[in-house]
This record gives structure tokens, sequence and C-alpha cells, in this order.
């Protein structure tokens, strides 16, 4: 092999192949143009002999990661968004911390996936990939990298993803948490089950949002980005109770400071592990929940009141109805039925049976 390296032909594109600190690499050099794609492959050779002395040509990853936090998380992402990357990064730097941006490759990333797999759950690890993922994609963007190991690492052979089962809290295990949370929190509790809302949508809510006249809410923060206004009384529940007594203006339910929750799973996920600890110190029967179980009962709860899925998908603000059918699944074959055609008559092919209220948590299937 010659010393810039070996030209050959796939087709009508160029290829390069190099034989480096006894390392062979190959890669299409993306033309049809033999001068071209001499000068390509001169300029690949010079990038991984940098990166092999030493790395002269590639920055640390703690550059990388500063000059992201900087640059791209702000214009990219919302504030929410970037703070669970950077934590996910904060979880990476043992691994990566010390390398330059040209030295992680896809046995790193195994390395990392190995050392966190006896410790946490498959989907943090992913978390953790993602915020990865996109910093080094913003490396390729900078030049500091030809590729993104983390999408070349194929992460279904050990990360499969598996979804929880949904249990939604009972009625008893909801009102023993209301009773333990600050009056301020217990407010949110309380629109989050009568409305089906996400954590993130209620706590942002005005009272400028809500308009009592036509008993709809407008959610201007949500998820997508995508503005939707939902109705208050619904197969599922009536907010009416919970949204009077929210403030008359700014802030719907502001925290103790007058601001919005900065962090409310983590502080609802305090108070749950009080209330764990007390039930099992009393010997009482209780299963601790998430704020976001309050949705899935929600949810639940509007189709086996008869109410129709894709009206309901419309409502949580699902991009596709097909998020929404995971519910099917706690439904009975009736239910499933009138969920999808809104045609109530098929109760009375069974002996009078009515969509029923429910009060108590649904036992996952």
């Amino acid at each position: 092999m010659s010393k810039p390296g070996y030209l050959y032909q796939r087709g009508a594109v160029y290829w390069g192949r190099l034989r480096i600190a006894g390392r062979e690499h190959r890669r299409s050099l993306r033309t049809g143009d033999r001068r071209e794609a001499t000068l390509r492959l001169k300029a690949w050779r010079l990038k991984i002999e940098r990166t092999v002395v030493g790395g002269a040509d590639s920055p640390s990853y703690k550059e990388a990661v500063v000059r992201w936090s900087v640059e791209v998380l702000p214009r990219s992402v919302k504030p929410a968004v970037a703070r669970r990357y950077l934590s996910s990064i904060a979880k990476l730097d043992p691994v990566f911390g010390n390398l330059r941006v040209g030295d992680i490759t896809t046995a790193r990333i195994s390395e990392y996936v190995s050392s966190r797999t006896r410790t946490v759950s498959n989907a943090t690890i992913r978390r953790d990939l993602t915020a990865l993922s996109r910093l080094l994609a913003a490396c390729v963007s900078w030049g500091w990298r030809d590729d993104n190991p983390v999408r070349m690492y194929d992460r279904s052979v050990v990360l499969r993803e598996r979804r929880e089962p949904i249990e939604p809290p009972s009625e008893a295990d909801f009102e023993i948490v209301l009773q333990a949370v600050p009056e301020a929190m217990a407010k949110v509790l309380r629109l989050l089950d009568q409305t089906g809302m996400r954590e993130m949508e209620a706590v942002s809510l005005t009272a400028n949002d809500v308009n009592h006249e036509r008993k709809q809410i407008m959610l201007l923060r949500t998820k997508t980005s995508r503005p939707r206004t939902v109705d208050w009384i619904t197969p599922a529940g009536d907010a009416t109770g919970a949204l009077a007594a929210g403030a008359e203006r700014g802030i719907l339910f502001p925290s103790r400071s007058g601001k919005p929750y900065g962090n409310f799973a983590s502080a609802f996920g305090a108070v749950m592990r009080r209330v764990v600890a007390a039930e099992r110190k009393a010997h009482r029967s209780f299963r601790r929940f998430r704020v976001h179980d309050l949705r899935h009962r929600f949810a639940i709860r509007w189709l086996q009141n008869g109410g129709n899925i894709y009206h309901l998908s419309r409502h949580l603000g699902h991009s596709s109805v097909t998020t929404t059918e995971i519910y099917l699944r706690y439904l009975t074959n009736v239910e499933r039925e009138v969920a999808r055609t809104g045609d109530q008559s098929v109760y009375a092919l069974q002996s009078g049976l009515v969509p029923q209220e429910v009060s108590v948590g649904i036992a996952a299937g």
C-alpha cells in the first residue's frame, strides 16, 4: 500500500483504504472524480494520524461539553430538556471525561453501558446515550469528528426497552397522598387527576389560560410546543372545583415562593417517600405512584366511561392515536369497541351493562 493510501471503486464511487498504527480503515469518499477522491483520501489520512499521535486535532470531551452547552442547547431545546441532557452528561463524565472527542468509540460506549446496567434501568442508560449522541452530533457539525459512534452502537442488543405496566393509584391511595402534601401541591394534583394534563402543563398554567365561560383551558406550554385547548368537563372528570381553587391572576397554582414549581416531580417524590414509610410503619396497605400515573388514571377512566379514543388522543396531546391505544388493554372487549366507534348501543347487548365510574385503581394486566 502506498503512503497516501489506496483508492478503489465500488460502482461509480471511489472508496479509500488506509492502514495506520496497525489498524485498517475503509470508507466511501463520496465522489466519482478521481482527483477529488485523492484529495479527500489525503485529508482523511492526516486527520486519523493526528488523532493517533495524541489527538492534536481533536478537542477534549470537556471542551466539547462546554461549547455544546453554550452554543447549541439554549437554541435547540427547551430549558427542561437541556437540564436533563446536562444531568446525563454528568453521569457520563467518569468514563469519557478524560478523553478527547476523537477517542470516543463504540467500544468505550459499550464499557459505559456495562458499568451502568447493574445499577440503573435501561431507560436511564438510553437517556444518557441520547445526550451523548446529541453532543457528538454537534462535534460532527463542528468538524471535530467524522462520525457519531452512538448511532452505530446497537442499543437493542443489551438495552431492550421495556414499558413498565400501568398501575393507576386507587382513590384511597390518592386521598392519602393529598392529605400529606402541601396545599399548593394538592391543588395541582387534583387538577392533573381531573384533566389528564402533563405535569409541566399544569404547573405553568396561568389564570389567563382558563376560560370560565367556555369551561376550557388553553395550554400554551406543551411537550410538543404546539398549543392546544382542552375542555375541563370530560368523560373522565370535572375540574371545576380544582380550577376554582386557583389564583385569580398570575400562576394558577404557585409554589410557596409564589413562582411556578421548579421541579414538581422531585418535590412530590420526597413526600411520597415519607408517605410510604409512614404507611409501612402503620402496617397499612399502600401502593406508591408517580405524578404521571394520574394521567394514566385519567385516560383509562375516560375510556371506561364510554369516551372516544380519538377525542382522548387529541385531549392528551398525543401526536398519534397509536400512543393512546396503550390504554385499550385495560378495557373489556365491549369497552374497546365503544372507545373506537363511539357507539354505546353495544352496551344494550350486555344485559343492560352501562359505563361505570371508575374510582379505584386498575390492576395492570
